[in-house]
C-alpha cells in the first residue's frame, strides 16, 4: 500500500462517518418538522436538478484551480448545511436554498473524492485497491447512522451538526497531505466527446445504479412514517446492513470481477429484498437489512469496478463529468416522474425498483484499448 492509499483511505473513513451522521436524517427531519411528503419529495428533485446543473461548473472549477480547492467548496458548503439544518422554515425558498446548498457540497466533495480515487486506482491493482478502500468507506459508514440516531433522539439535531462538521473539517488533512509524482493537469472538458466513446450499456448501467439512492431516501421515508418514527430504528436497520456490507466486502471483495452475470445477479437480488422489506413490518426487517447488506454490495463491487476498470481508457475528469451527469441525469428524471405522476410512498419504491431492474436486461460488450484509440483519433 502506497503512502497515498493510505491518505486517501483515511480521509474516506473520516468523511464518510461525518456525512453519514446526518445525511440519511435530512428527509425526516423535514418531515418532522412539517413539510409534507410531496414537499420532502420535491427538495430531493431539487437537490437532483441543481446536482446536474453544477456538475459542468464543478469540473471547470477543479480543472481551472485544483480538486482540493473543489473539496473546500465542499466543505464550505457542507458547514452552511449544517447551519441551514439548525434554522429550518416551511417554506419553498428554504427549501430551495437547502437543496441547492447540499448539492453543491455534494459535488465539491463526490466530484474531487471520485477524481482521487481514480488516481489511487490507476497506480494500483484495481480489485485489491477498491476493496480495501471499499472496506474502509463501510467502516465509517458502520456505526455512523446509529450514533447520529442516538444524538438524534436523546439531544438535539444542534449537537449532532457540530460532531458531523468537526469530523468532516478533519478529514480535509489527509487530503491536503497527498503527493503524486505528477501534478494535476489541466485538460480540455470534452463531455460530449468522453460521452460518444463509452458504451451506451455502461452509461445506462452507471445511471440505473445510482438509482438505489433514490431507494434509500424513500425508504429512510417510509421506515419512519410506516415502522417507527423515531431515528433508533432506521439507525439500527442501517446498522445491521452496514455491518452484512463491511463483511461481505471483506470475505469477498476482493474475489468478484466484472462478470455480466454475477452483475445481472445482483440487480435481481437487490430489487427482492427491498419487495420484502417493503411488505414486512416486523422483526423480520433485520434479517432483512443483512441480506440488503449483502447484496448491495455485491452490485456495488461490481459496478465500481466497471466503472475503475473503464476509467483506464480516459482523461480523469472527462470521464468523471460524464459519470456526474449521467447519475444526477437519471435521478432527477426518476424523482420527476415520482413528484408529479405518483402519490403513494409505496408505489414511488417499487417504481424505482422497476427502472433499477432495466439495468439487467443491457446487452453488453467489452471496450478495448483499440477501440478507444480507434475512435479518439
Amino acid at each position: 500500500m502506497d503512502a497515498n492509499q493510505k491518505k486517501f483511505s483515511l480521509y474516506v473513513f473520516l468523511s464518510t462517518f461525518a456525512r453519514n451522521l446526518i445525511e440519511v436524517f435530512i428527509p425526516i427531519i423535514l418531515y418532522k418538522f412539517g413539510f409534507t411528503l410531496k414537499s420532502v419529495i420535491l427538495y430531493y428533485l431539487f437537490v437532483n436538478l441543481f446536482s446536474l446543473l453544477l456538475n459542468y461548473p464543478c469540473i471547470y472549477i477543479s480543472n481551472k484551480y485544483s480538486n482540493k480547492a473543489l473539496a473546500v467548496i465542499g466543505v464550505i458548503s457542507f458547514s452552511l448545511l449544517q447551519l441551514l439544518l439548525n434554522k429550518i422554515y416551511l417554506s419553498l425558498l428554504y427549501m430551495i436554498i437547502l437543496a441547492f446548498v447540499f448539492a453543491l457540497y455534494r459535488r465539491g466533495y463526490w466530484i474531487s473524492r471520485r477524481f482521487y480515487n481514480l488516481r489511487v486506482m490507476r497506480k494500483n491493482n484495481i480489485s485489491i485497491t477498491y476493496s480495501f478502500i471499499s472496506i474502509i468507506n463501510q467502516i465509517g459508514v458502520v456505526f455512523a447512522t446509529y450514533i447520529g440516531a442516538l444524538i438524534l433522539d436523546f439531544t438535539t439535531v444542534k449537537i449532532l451538526t457540530i460532531i458531523s462538521l468537526l469530523l468532516f473539517l478533519l478529514s480535509l488533512i489527509p487530503l491536503y497531505l497527498f503527493k503524486f509524482e505528477n501534478k494535476e493537469k489541466s485538460s480540455k472538458i470534452e463531455l460530449f466527446k468522453t460521452f460518444k466513446l463509452i458504451p451506451k450499456s455502461d452509461i445506462f448501467l452507471f445511471g440505473t445504479y445510482e438509482l438505489i439512492n433514490v431507494v434509500k431516501f424513500l425508504f429512510s421515508i417510509y421506515l419512519f412514517i410506516y415502522v417507527k418514527n423515531n431515528y433508533q430504528t432506521i439507525g439500527i436497520l442501517n446498522l445491521f446492513t452496514n455491518l452484512a456490507t463491511l463483511l461481505f466486502a471483506y470475505l469477498y471483495g476482493k474475489k468478484i470481477n466484472e462478470n455480466k452475470n454475477f452483475l445481472r445477479l445482483s440487480i435481481f437480488l437487490v430489487i427482492l429484498v427491498y419487495f420484502l422489506k417493503l411488505s414486512t413490518i416486523s422483526y423480520a426487517l433485520i434479517l432483512i437489512s443483512i441480506l440488503e447488506g449483502i447484496f448491495l454490495k455485491m452490485y456495488e463491487i461490481s459496478i465500481q469496478k466497471e466503472f475503475y476498470s473503464l476509467s483506464k481508457k480516459f482523461e480523469y475528469q472527462n470521464y468523471n463529468l460524464v459519470y456526474e451527469v449521467t447519475q444526477n441525469f437519471f435521478r432527477t428524471v426518476v424523482v420527476a416522474v415520482l413528484y408529479f405522476f405518483i402519490n403513494d410512498l409505496r408505489l414511488m419504491i417499487i417504481i424505482s425498483l422497476v427502472f433499477i431492474g432495466l439495468g439487467a436486461f443491457l446487452k453488453f460488450k467489452n471496450i478495448s484499448t483499440d477501440y478507444y484509440e480507434k475512435n479518439n483519433e
